[in-house]
C-alpha cells in the first residue's frame, strides 16, 4: 500500500498473441511515423512539441495502463530519487521502475512499445537532424507513478544528473491517465533554456502549460528544455487515479561513463 490507500482487484494481464504484437509494432510506428513532420517542425523551430490528443489507440492505451498497474500491484515500483547538490532525496508520493525483458510477464506491451520507439524514433531525428548521431542502442527508460497529495518534480534538465544514461539527447513522453480530471493538476511545464531571453520563450510558446491526458506524447531536446511537474492529486485516492508518464530518453554515441 501507498500512503494507507486501498488498492483495488488486481487485474489480469492478457499476453498478446503473435499477430497482437504485430498489431502493436504497427500502431507505435504508424503514431510516430504520422507525427514525424510535426515533431520535427517542433524541434527545430521551438525545442518541444506535444500533441493535442491520443496518439496510440484506445485499447492499446488501455491494455498499457493494466500493464502500469500490474507492475504496482507485483512491487516493481521503489521511491523515486532525486539529486539536490550533491544529495539524494526521496519525491515524496512519487514512485519509479525501468521497462525491460524482466518485467515481460508483468507488463509485455510496454516492452513491445518501448523496443518499437527504439527502432523508429533514432532514424526519423537522424534523417532530419544529421549532426545528432542518436543511437540506435543505447535508450533509457523511466516509468513513473504519483500518487496524489501534491507530488511534483522541481524544475530540472534530463541532464547533468547523477542517473545512467548520461548522454542523453532527445526526452519522449507517454502519458496513461484514462481517468485524468482538470482538479487532478500534474500538468507538465516547459520552462525553455537556462538564460534564454523572455522573447526568445515567447517565440518558442513557453512558457507551456501541458496537461496529462491519456494518451498524449511529449518530445524535448533532454539537455536543453527545463521543465517541472505541478502538484498532481487523486481525488479518489486509488490506483486508478494515479498519474502515470513513461519517459524514454534516447541518447547520442558519445561517453557514457558519466557526466
Amino acid at each position: 500500500l501507498a500512503g494507507g490507500q486501498a488498492l483495488p482487484k488486481r487485474k489480469k494481464v492478457d499476453f498478446p498473441t503473435d499477430s497482437e504484437v504485430k498489431s502493436v509494432e504497427v500502431a507505435v510506428s504508424t503514431a510516430l511515423e504520422k507525427y514525424a513532420p510535426a515533431i520535427v517542425k517542433g524541434l527545430r523551430t521551438k525545442g518541444w512539441w506535444a500533441s493535442t490528443q491520443a496518439v496510440l489507440p484506445y485499447a492499446l492505451r488501455r491494455h498499457l495502463r493494466d500493464e502500469v498497474e500490474s507492475l504496482w500491484h507485483e512491487n516493481c515500483f521503489i521511491k523515486s530519487q532525486s539529486l539536490r547538490g550533491t544529495t539524494y532525496y526521496d519525491k515524496e508520493n512519487v514512485y519509479a521502475t525501468e521497462i525491460d525483458g524482466h518485467k515481460y510477464n508483468f507488463a509485455p506491451r510496454m516492452v513491445h512499445y518501448t523496443v518499437r520507439a527504439a527502432k523508429v524514433v533514432p532514424a526519423l531525428i537522424r534523417q532530419a537532424f544529421p549532426d545528432i548521431e542518436l543511437s540506435d542502442a543505447l535508450i533509457g527508460n523511466k516509468l513513473n507513478i504519483c500518487t496524489g497529495n501534491g507530488a511534483t518534480f522541481d524544475a530540472h534538465l534530463d541532464t547533468n544528473i547523477a542517473e545512467k544514461p548520461f548522454n542523453r539527447k532527445l526526452t519522449m513522453l507517454l502519458y496513461l491517465n484514462p481517468k485524468w480530471q482538470p482538479s487532478a493538476r500534474g500538468e507538465l511545464t516547459l520552462l525553455g533554456e537556462e538564460g534564454a531571453s523572455q522573447e526568445e520563450r515567447e517565440a518558442a510558446g513557453l512558457p507551456a502549460s501541458l496537461e496529462p491526458i491519456s494518451g498524449r506524447l511529449v518530445v524535448f531536446w533532454s539537455d536543453r528544455m527545463l521543465h517541472q511537474v505541478e502538484p498532481s492529486f487523486a481525488k479518489e485516492g486509488g490506483l486508478e487515479d494515479w498519474r502515470v508518464s513513461y519517459t524514454i530518453w534516447f541518447c547520442t554515441h558519445g561517453d557514457s561513463d558519466g557526466p
